[in-house]
């Protein structure tokens, strides 16, 4: 609320006094100054003059300034990734005055390719940073690459949790240090960084200041846990909505080296962060795409894959987009994919991507294939910007193919877990472990990783076609990518994550070796096919792995 207070008073001195304020500049190009832009320090939002300058009072808690960089530029790009559109203040007493000036390079383009990752977890182990960079940043290279025969420029983003609060201390692995990995391992497109709830200091006790402090090294060392940006026609708005808590922990637990409580959060958008956004908004043309990139999910769905609002203040959040005809919130958290069409807020979508890391890089380490937790493979949704034309498609890592479903020979799955030892004895010890009994004999399972409303599914045996079913259920390549190998450790780690999959269908064909063809077509259009010549192996086998 002081925030606030102080927020409104600044506005009006800022009207009185004119170019007296604390933090002032120019944003310019090529020399000459840059109208128009859009200059904050995350509570006041002012634009530069015809000359390109700008003046704000700022109360200095933040300890930044930064541009949203405006249509038809870029900034520089430290070590050829980091934008560099923010600058820290060099001094916290208000009564002090600084300069802060922004370059701008003129490069405009409207269409480009936006890669957007979610959940690195890099955190010095099971061998992650080693398959971070043979597999993401590869890929990385390779979008570039093909995004450049194109004649479109490549940018990226990884919607929270780049490293994990739980092993900072403990590994010697904070979000500093995956910075200077980026350097090391020469990330090659530009990166808009978003803050998860495993990116705060755990160190820090609770208490009411506890999650600006929790947040304060990413707002050192990587850049503002909020801010906007534009590229091409899309206006990209950055929020935070981890209320960190770090709770104490209960009497006889024990946390690892470094960390405070129970690392604990609500998940919302601080009023801080919402009267910043009001004002951001207030400069974007309303017919304008808008992405707002976040970490947890604003939207989730239930069971039936009906859609509920999953932050504390959903509906002051949203009311913020009321006008604008093109809303897509963009999130990661969950490791699953999921598209959500909340009924109440018909111009918002939320697209909820699977993670880079699959399971925290577990089934990569223990079976070599990297599976979600939704039985997708490990990957990023690739979005394709034409002017204020948005197309996406789930892109796996493994796979340059671009696998869209699995489709699996339920007989042979529900043979093997009938009679292998192990599957048999973690069903008496697991009560999630599925049987998959309700399945008729010669189902087959399909998993459509990024499945839409709109999108179709059709299956048929030798021609004649089958009706499909949509199921929540567990995709039984999980259980061979993570449930089973868990299970058979040394340590007998229990299989925990099995939270269901939202985008698995159920076809049941007349013979048990007759081919099922699966044709499923997305929301722009484009057909992928496959047949399945049955019976087929229960595998992890990924025909096109790298």
């Amino acid at each position: 609320m002081r925030r606030l207070i102080y927020s409104a008073i600044f506005a009006t001195v800022a009207v009185v006094t004119g170019w007296s304020q604390n933090v002032t500049g120019t944003v310019t190009c090529n020399g000459t100054g840059v109208s128009g832009v859009a200059v904050s320090d995350g509570i006041n939002v002012v634009t530069t003059d015809e000359h390109g300058r700008y003046a704000l009072q700022s109360d200095k808690m933040n300890g930044y300034v930064f541009v949203s960089i405006p249509r038809n530029y870029t900034v520089d790009m430290a070590n050829g990734f980091n934008p560099q559109f923010w600058q820290k203040l060099t001094n916290a007493n208000v009564a002090t005055a600084e300069v802060h000036d922004f370059k701008l390079t003129y490069q405009p383009s409207d269409n480009y390719v936006m890669i957007i990752g979610a959940d690195s977890h890099l955190a010095k182990r099971v061998n992650d940073r080693k398959a971070y960079q043979k597999g993401y940043i590869a890929d990385l290279q390779y979008e570039k690459e093909i995004a450049a025969s194109q004649q479109m420029p490549t940018y990226s983003m990884i919607l929270g949790d780049l490293s994990w609060d739980n092993f900072w201390y403990a590994h010697k692995y904070t979000v500093r240090d995956f910075m200077n990995d980026q350097r090391k391992m020469g990330y090659p497109v530009p990166l808009f960084p978003v803050i998860g709830n495993h990116d705060n200091d755990p160190s820090v006790p609770h208490s009411p200041s506890t999650d600006f402090l929790a947040a304060k090294p990413w707002r050192e060392v990587v850049c503002p846990n909020y801010y906007s940006y534009n590229i091409g026609k899309v206006h990209y708005v950055v929020l935070d909505n981890i209320v960190y808590k770090n709770d104490t922990l209960p009497e006889g637990k024990k946390a690892r080296k470094g960390v405070w409580g129970q690392r604990n959060y609500d998940a919302a958008v601080t009023p801080e962060q919402i009267a910043w956004l009001r004002q951001d908004l207030a400069l974007v043309d309303k017919a304008s795409p808008v992405v707002v990139c976040s970490h947890i999910p604003s939207f989730r769905l239930n069971i039936d894959f009906s859609t509920w609002g999953s932050l504390l203040n959903i509906k002051e959040l949203a009311s913020c987009f009321e006008g604008f005809k093109n809303v897509h919130f963009v999130s990661g958290h969950t490791h699953i994919n999921y598209n959500a069409h909340p009924k109440e807020y018909p111009n918002i979508m939320e697209h909820n991507i699977a993670a880079i890391c699959a399971s925290w890089w577990i089934t990569g380490y223990i079976t070599g294939t990297d599976i979600c937790t939704d039985g997708s493979p490990a990957g990023y949704s690739r979005w394709t910007v034409r002017g204020d034309s948005l197309e996406w498609k789930y892109a796996s890592i493994e796979d340059h193919q671009d696998p869209q479903f699995r489709v699996l020979d339920m007989n042979t799955v529900k043979g093997f877990l009938a009679t292998d030892t192990d599957a048999i004895r973690l069903a008496k010890e697991f009560e999630r472990m599925p049987t998959y009994e309700d399945f008729e004999d010669n189902s087959v399972l399909i998993n459509v990783y990024a499945w839409d409303d709109d999108w179709k599914i059709e299956v048929t045996e030798d021609g004649t076609p089958l009706t499909t079913t949509r199921l929540h259920s567990i995709d039984p390549a999980y259980l061979l990518a993570y449930t089973l190998p868990q299970f058979k450790r040394p340590a007998k780690v229990s299989p925990q994550y099995h939270y269901g999959t939202f985008h698995t269908f159920k076809a049941v064909a007349s013979k048990y070796d007759s081919p099922v063809t699966v044709k499923v077509t997305d929301s722009f259009g484009h057909e992928y096919t496959t047949t399945l010549q049955r019976p087929a192996p229960y595998t992890l086998e990924i025909p096109n792995k790298k």
